[in-house]
């Protein structure tokens, strides 16, 4: 009785072996499906066994069991076809090119001929990117001034960039896990990518692309609470149309594509980058925000704390000038007066007293140093490119005023603000709100997340205290919004010969609506003058008052 149930339990074993391993392993090389593969064969060798043993008694035949090695070998090599053709075909798609890497498999790109790619849309439903029939091809067009946030798609030439090549999986339809995307591809048909949506507001996109207009620089608004990004301006930028080459396309179309992607890369004001999250600038006075938290948080200095300026800081062989104090016959402003007036000989005396180490630490907690998580690659503020920068009073004095071997980017000093118009957290920005289907039922939303805690709640709050004061007092009074709480700071980052970067940053509160905007127009002049209406201008747009 025994004899009669091992056969049939070794081959509900091995059906039990090989669903575990198509389940536990990624793909049908892996070394552990091979051993589960054996151990399925062990065990079909296991049931047919006992009738080989009687056939052979009965007739004899010496090559019976021959027949039976063969026959598992050949029922092996079945299951492993057909874990290609149903469990593994995706990932093998997937795997023949990466966009990202500029490499380009046009057997991949062939196969995706029978797939639609899936739109990109803006918050409001509005088409950045889609795919269009023109002379039987389909072609990938972008509309809109945003169209540049979508990166581009270029199957016959460059593969993709931008959110095109992050969320080209979804786009192509190639994570979707659905019955129907299952069965459309093991019967060939045409499918259907996701679309992306974004959270990017139309309205709030043009208008700071606009207010840009042809100056070069880059602009970032975000809603604090959520960490959404609701305008992500830069200027110059590209038009990836003239960059989308379908399959098929003619030689003609490729040399266009081609000259004008040389004609980017040739042209010295880099259209091709993405300012707010890629520019790395000198942030100027803005960073005396983080300059105060670390005085603040570590004790060293109260809002408060009356400092000496009479004009002129010497450090070493360095000579500090002052040229932003309201009354030049007066020589005591407390903290709070030197953020809201901008005095580099006070901050200059902050950052000496605080050392390199506490402001270090704070920059470090803002996130400094640390690549910023989001759905596009992100440059890494820093706070010095040398170890013994910082270690010379001279170029401590300096970063402590924003200036030095500083670089950041607008994205990093926007963060900063979040932090102070919240308890001192830090959202994760974002740019992907969702994913949808073809037919519209979401894939997959975003839940927003805190990033990191930048400041204790105290410090936020007294932060808090002298962006108001530098509104309603300071030289940042242009940025006053009637009916709404401001705050803001701004920057005129000396950058050598040429005429500094104009810097805004700031945070405006009505109701439950909490926004935060960092503004920089390369070589601008003023920040006050240049970039503040702009920020201005955003944040009372974003709360809506504009």
């Amino acid at each position: 009785m025994v004899w009669r149930v091992v056969p049939a339990a070794a081959f509900l074993a091995s059906l039990c072996v090989l669903a575990y391993g198509i389940v536990r392993t990624n793909d049908r090389t892996d070394p552990t499906w091979f051993a589960l593969l054996l151990v399925a064969g062990v065990l079909w060798a296991t049931a047919l066994a006992p009738e080989i043993r009687r056939l052979a008694r009965r007739r004899g035949h010496p090559l019976l069991h021959v027949a039976l090695v063969l026959t598992l070998g050949f029922g092996l090599v079945t299951v492993q076809i057909l874990r290609a053709q149903l469990f593994d075909r995706e990932r093998i798609l997937a795997r023949t090119s990466d966009p990202t890497s500029g490499v380009i498999d046009v057997r991949r790109y062939a196969l995706e001929r029978s797939i639609t790619r899936g739109k990109i849309l803006l918050s409001d439903g509005s088409v950045i990117a889609e795919d269009t029939l023109e002379n039987g091809r389909r072609v990938r067009r972008y509309l809109t001034s945003a169209a540049y946030l979508a990166g581009y798609y270029s199957p016959g030439l460059y593969g993709a960039a931008g959110l095109e090549a992050r969320y080209d999986a979804d786009l192509s339809g190639i994570t979707a896990t659905t019955w129907q995307a299952w069965l459309d591809g093991v019967l060939h048909r045409r499918r259907s990518g996701n679309d992306i949506v974004l959270t990017i507001d139309p309205r709030l996109q043009e208008l700071g692309q606009s207010l840009l207009g042809d100056r070069s620089g880059g602009i970032v608004l975000l809603d604090a609470d959520t960490g959404a990004v609701l305008a992500l301006v830069t200027a110059p930028a590209f038009d990836p149309n003239l960059l989308s080459v379908p399959l098929g396309a003619s030689a003609d179309e490729v040399r266009r594509a081609a000259s004008y992607l040389d004609r980017l890369r040739e042209d010295g004001r880099g259209p091709l980058l993405l300012r707010p999250i890629q520019g790395l600038y000198v942030p100027g006075s803005t960073f005396k925000t983080i300059t105060a938290a670390a005085a603040l948080q570590s004790g060293v200095a109260t809002p408060d704390t009356v400092y000496r300026d009479d004009g002129a800081l010497v450090i070493d062989s360095r000579v500090i000038i002052e040229q932003n104090r309201p009354d030049p016959t007066r020589v005591s402003y407390t903290l709070r007066e030197a953020y809201g007036y901008s005095l580099n000989v006070v901050y200059a005396q902050v950052g000496l007293a605080l050392g390199a180490s506490r402001l270090e630490e704070t920059a470090r907690a803002a996130g400094f140093g640390e690549r910023i998580p989001f759905d596009l690659p992100v440059a890494v503020s820093r706070l010095t490119d040398s170890l013994d920068f910082l270690g010379a009073p001279a170029g401590l004095a300096e970063t402590a005023f924003g200036q030095g071997q500083l670089l950041v980017t607008p994205l990093q000093m926007a963060l900063v603000v979040t932090g102070v118009v919240r308890d001192g957290t830090l959202p994760e920005p974002y740019l992907v709100q969702e994913t949808r289907d073809a037919a519209g039922a979401v894939v997959w939303h975003h839940e927003p997340r805190v990033w990191r805690r930048a400041f204790d709640q105290e410090t936020a709050r007294a932060l808090h205290e002298l962006m108001t004061w530098s509104v309603e007092h300071g030289y940042a009074q242009a940025a006053r919004i009637p009916g709404v709480t401001v705050g803001g700071k701004t920057g005129t980052a000396e950058v050598g010969e040429r005429a500094p970067h104009a810097w805004f940053i700031g945070f405006a509160e009505r109701g439950d609506r909490r926004v935060v905007v960092a503004v920089v127009v390369e070589h601008g002049g003023s920040g006050a003058q240049v970039a503040l209406p702009i920020g201005r201008t955003l944040l009372a747009a974003a709360v809506g008052t504009g």
